[in-house]
C-alpha cells in the first residue's frame, strides 16, 4: 500500500546521538537514523508491521528506511526521518544561501516494500558514487 500527500520533516534525535557513540556505521546508528516515523493512525493505513522497509520519495529523491510509529503526536499527515545519510536522499538541497539544505516541509509519498533492503550508511553513500 502507498500513501501520498504526506509532509516530511527532519531533525536530530537523542537516540541518534546515543547511537553515534558506537560509530556512524554501527547497526545502532542505522536503527536510529534509517527510520521513518508515522502518526499512529497514518501508519495503520500502510497496512504493514513496524520495522517493514518503506520507500520514501520526494521531488528530490527516494530512499528505503525502516517504518516506525512516532511516540509524539498526534500529527496526521506528517512523517519524520532523522537527519543523516538517509534523510539527505530526500530533502530539498536548496540552501537558500544559508549553506544548509531545507530539512522541513517536503511533500512525500511512501510505499511499504516488505522485501526491501535498507542500506547501511557506507552502502548508501557508495550508491551515490556509482550514479
Amino acid at each position: 500500500m502507498s500513501m501520498n500527500n504526506l509532509i516530511l520533516i527532519t531533525c536530530r534525535t537523542i537516540d541518534q546521538g546515543v547511537a553515534l557513540e558506537g560509530g556512524k556505521v554501527s547497526r545502532e546508528s542505522v536503527r536510529a537514523a534509517a527510520i521513518c516515523a508515522f502518526d499512529k493512525e497514518d501508519f495503520k493505513k500502510l497496512d504493514c508491521l513496524v520495522g517493514t522497509p518503506i520507500k520514501v520519495a520526494t521531488d528530490f529523491g527516494e530512499v528505503l528506511v525502516y517504518s516506525t510509529i512516532s511516540e509524539e503526536g498526534p500529527h496526521p499527515g506528517i512523517i519524520f526521518i532523522p537527519m543523516g545519510p538517509w534523510a539527505n536522499q530526500v530533502v530539498n538541497p536548496d540552501s537558500q544561501s544559508c549553506g544548509t539544505p531545507t530539512y522541513k516541509g517536503m511533500k512525500a509519498t511512501v510505499e511499504a516494500i516488505p522485501n526491501g533492503k535498507v542500506l547501511g550508511a557506507v552502502e548508501l553513500i557508495n550508491t551515490l558514487k556509482e550514479a
